[in-house]
């Protein structure tokens, strides 16, 4: 499903353009991206929860630093999914001990504004609608094994589609100076590029 399908023709402008602006950087993180291969093991999906729990650590923290809570229509809290990397993360052998442990990005975010973190904010919320098709595959490919419940793609369980569109309508009236745009952009594009980068170190 493609990001702004399910918004209103009013909320679409800066939709539009946040997917034309960033599909190089979006198909680039796609192409290091391996769950959806058919021998993807335990571990290499281990491995890719790790790589999520970093990123999401780093965006989450200062994506909330710089949205605060003067924007409650956004919904933060409940959009946060570092807690379901979490879960997932337990119940495939990891524990409190070791999740502290786990590596942080090479380099910090570049988020220096409400703009930009309204761009990294599309792209974590943007993945849920692909995370569907994950987890289908995942539900399938690991059927008897124990993997836990797949928190973190489930996100929203039915609720992906209307928490989707919510976000949209929201970051129209949240932002709604054409002149802005480009900010947004450059922080969806920085979000997208973080994940390049962490996958390409995970899976070479």
């Amino acid at each position: 499903m493609l990001p702004g399908a399910l918004l209103p023709p009013e909320s679409r402008n800066l939709l539009q353009l946040l997917k034309a602006e960033t599909r190089p950087h979006h198909e680039r993180a796609e192409s290091v991206v391996r769950l959806m291969s058919p021998d993807l093991s335990l571990e290499g999906y281990r491995r890719h929860l790790e790589a999520l729990h970093s990123l999401h650590a780093a965006l989450e923290s200062v994506i909330a630093d710089r949205l605060g809570d003067q924007h409650p229509e956004l919904l933060l809290p409940e959009r946060w999914k570092l807690h379901l990397l979490r879960e997932d993360l337990l119940a495939l052998g990891h524990d409190e001990a070791s999740l502290a442990r786990l590596p942080g990005l090479t380099r910090a975010p570049s988020v220096p504004g409400v703009p930009e973190a309204l761009g990294a904010l599309y792209v974590l919320e943007g993945s849920t609608l692909g995370g569907q098709i994950i987890l289908r595959h995942l539900v399938r490919h690991f059927e008897g094994q124990p993997v836990g419940r797949f928190a973190f793609f489930r996100a929203y369980g039915d609720a992906v589609g209307p928490m989707w569109k919510s976000f949209g309508e929201v970051l129209l009236r949240v932002c709604p100076e054409p002149a802005l745009a480009p900010r947004v952009v450059r922080g969806a594009q920085e979000a997208f590029e973080l994940f390049e980068a962490r996958f390409r170190e995970v899976n070479g």
